[in-house]
């Protein structure tokens, strides 16, 4: 499933006005609802493929390669223009 970068980044502006003990690090979404945070995009293979994160100043990433058993290979910024 592929998310406009708009949308994940409304989500994670939700997520965070509701969570202000997380004000910097990454809002981590996946199929539409954040479920989880970390304090910096890190560990590419603690998660699943296809798993974004967006950062405080709206820049978002995409964990890609490995497999759901293995987790993600690395983390690749998505190119807003190139969605």
């Amino acid at each position: 499933m592929t998310q406009p970068i708009e949308a994940l980044r409304a989500t994670a502006a939700r997520w965070r006005a509701g969570n202000q003990e997380h004000r910097g690090g990454v809002v981590l979404v996946w199929e539409g609802d954040v479920y989880g945070w970390k304090n910096e995009l890190r560990d590419p293979a603690s998660e699943r493929p296809g798993v974004y994160a967006v950062d405080k100043d709206g820049l978002v990433f995409k964990a890609e390669g490995g497999d759901d058993y293995n987790g993600a290979k690395a983390w690749v910024a998505v190119d807003p223009d190139g969605q």
